[in-house]
Parts: structure tokens; C-alpha cells; sequence
């Protein structure tokens, strides 16, 4: 999955938790579900990341071989 499509996978997801943070009061069952979620999207994304940057790594290495 690219990260284009990624993002646009994301959007709806981000955009509710921005909402239920920021207009809701302090402390709210809807701000710490959103902080939840951006926790856990957070950890997605450095998962996605690590695995992009190990599949360049192998595929520079491939090209540097010829």
C-alpha cells in the first residue's frame, strides 16, 4: 500500500478524532478515545515505515549488485 492511498485510507478516521478532540470538553470519553486512536495510528504509521524503508534498502541493494 502506498502512502497516498494510506492517507486517503486515514482521512475519515483522522478527521473524527480531530472533531471529537477538539470540541468536546477535557477529559471526555470522546477526547481520550481520540487520543487512543492517534496513538495507535501513530504506531501503524512507524510499522508502515520501517517496512518501506527495509523494502528500499533491499530493492537499492539489488541495483547496486549489477
Amino acid at each position: 500500500m502506498s502512502i497516498d492511498s494510506r492517507c486517503k485510507e486515514q482521512l475519515r478516521v483522522s478527521a473524527q478524532m480531530f472533531m471529537d478532540f477538539k470540541y468536546t470538553s477535557p477529559g471526555s470519553e470522546e477526547q481520550v478515545r481520540a487520543l487512543k486512536t492517534l496513538s495507535f495510528l501513530v504506531g501503524m504509521w512507524a510499522d508502515f515505515l520501517t517496512s518501506e524503508e527495509r523494502r528500499m534498502t533491499a530493492a537499492l541493494s539489488l541495483g547496486s549488485s549489477n
